[in-house]
């Protein structure tokens, strides 16, 4: 989207996660890795120790739940995983409270774009069944970087195809990877404190804004002072 020179807002380009932030999938995350722990005789996970593992991507988590002798199969159970997941991935998974309101409130005034661990089937089915993908400009999945976060490929991939400036970009996330991975960029940070992230470790990673909620964003954005 051409974002026109007369925009008053303080920022251009808004880049979110997805997990976390946009959606919360833990529900199916979670069924389809005791899945996979099933399918291959482990022991199947409490959700909650799943929705801690979630932030780091499909093999982070996987590698956390799996047992010892079966890590080594790693490749191929992520190949099984990313099956199962997009084939249930839209069953339990929700948008959070707020985000359909921020995305109808940005639309047609800056760029909305988004990056994400999750592959990019996954992540336009979801898009598309909760009614959210026509609102984001440019899409950045794992399948379009070599390098995942904290490295900024994705931040930077994004700046180049909507042609935005570092200093006009802001990035919402709800893990200090997020954090670390807008910091990487040059960009400026933003933490939410409902997704899956530790709201401790969020705080270490020191974002220049956090949030508890998504339409607090738009305050940001239209440059309203915030207590943090």
């Amino acid at each position: 989207m051409d974002v026109s020179s007369e925009n008053k807002l303080k920022y251009e380009t808004v880049v979110f996660d997805l997990d976390g932030v946009i959606i919360d999938s833990s529900w199916d995350i979670a069924d389809a890795v005791n899945g996979i722990l099933e399918i291959y005789d482990c022991k199947t996970r409490d959700y909650n120790f799943i929705k801690k593992s979630i932030g780091g991507g499909a093999k982070n988590i996987l590698l956390q739940c799996l047992e010892e002798d079966k890590k080594p199969l790693i490749d191929e159970i992520l190949v099984r995983y990313k099956e199962l997941y997009f084939d249930n991935c839209t069953k339990k998974t929700t948008l959070y409270p707020g985000v359909m309101e921020v995305l109808q409130s940005l639309a047609g005034k800056v760029n909305i774009a988004l990056a994400t661990f999750k592959v990019r089937g996954a992540t336009e089915k979801i898009l598309e069944e909760l009614g959210v993908k026509e609102y984001f400009d440019v899409i950045v999945t794992s399948d379009d970087v070599t390098h995942p976060k904290p490295n900024p490929e994705c931040i930077l991939k994004i700046l180049e195809e909507s042609q935005s400036r570092k200093e006009t970009t802001i990035l919402v996330g709800d893990t200090p990877i997020d954090v670390f991975t807008g910091k990487n960029a040059g960009v400026t940070t933003c933490a939410v404190l409902y997704g899956f992230g530790n709201p401790e470790e969020i705080r270490k990673a020191k974002p220049d804004y956090i949030i508890e909620d998504i339409r607090s964003l738009l305050e940001i954005i239209l440059d309203t002072k915030l207590g943090l």
